[in-house]
């Protein structure tokens, strides 16, 4: 159907023949698709931002003692919203990027092996409480502790201090190598094996000789622990020697 319009300077201008009825629908959607009224089918293909957020959540809590952790929650940082990785056509999968040492903040890996591969790095916040050894009273440096200067505290993990210790038993009869106030995290780093050998104390020489045992005394030349080689003195002979230390009093000597 032709229709002609008259403007005021009767000039006939002619208009393209309308759809038919039966292509109406047709045009309209294609119409809506150009202007984006109708969501492009793209949008499925897309891996959404929460589940990957989510597995490394669930991974991340996996890899802590809750034993240890009371109380324990994981979140993940918010990701670029323009990120647009294609949807996995299999289950996306977790995976831990170096050795999860207990720490408030840990970086997970999430990644898909499927048609279309990708791996992103998600960091992640744990919250928890922890048992943690702190001093039970102000502790001078050189002190030996005891029970009597250990108590149990639970306190938030990202409040804690690296190499911070949640058994007593790991440092009883340990030297602690400078001060320490009263209710302060006890760490690996502020303590250190007691020297069960003193320099210049004397001390037994234990030496095996052509199959018999023999004993001399000796006098310690170095401080020393459990194990440690020092040089020893042979205070009969003057002749000096290094010995393994076995006990408070006994070293011996490897002929």
């Amino acid at each position: 159907m032709n229709v002609t319009l008259l403007t005021d300077k009767k000039v006939p201008t002619t208009m393209n023949t309308l759809p038919s009825a039966s292509n109406y629908r047709a045009y309209f959607f294609g119409l809506l698709l150009c202007v984006g009224g109708i969501p492009s089918s793209n949008a499925a293909e897309v891996q959404t931002l929460d589940s990957i957020r989510l597995k490394a959540e669930d991974h991340a809590l996996a890899q802590i003692d809750h034993n240890q952790f009371k109380n324990s929650t994981a979140t993940a940082n918010s990701l670029d919203a323009r990120l647009q990785l294609k949807k996995c056509n299999i289950p996306i999968e977790a995976f831990s990027t170096g050795a999860m040492n207990n720490t408030s903040r840990m970086t997970v890996g999430v990644r898909c092996s499927g048609l279309n591969p990708w791996t992103l790095y998600v960091p992640v916040t744990v919250a928890a409480l922890v048992d943690v050894v702190i001093s039970s009273r102000a502790l001078t440096r050189g002190a030996l502790l005891n029970a009597e200067d250990l108590e149990i505290q639970q306190l938030p993990l990202n409040k804690l201090p690296i190499g911070y210790l949640s058994d007593p038993s790991q440092v009883t009869n340990f030297e602690l190598i400078r001060p320490l106030r009263v209710g302060t995290p006890i760490t690996l780093s502020a303590v250190r094996p007691r020297n069960i050998v003193q320099q210049g104390q004397e001390v037994i020489i234990k030496a095996q000789i052509a199959g018999l045992q023999v004993r001399m005394t000796g006098k310690a030349l170095k401080n020393g622990q459990s194990g440690d080689i020092i040089p020893v003195r042979n205070l009969r002979s003057g002749r000096t020697v290094e010995a393994t230390i076995l006990n408070e009093n006994t070293v011996r000597v490897n002929l």
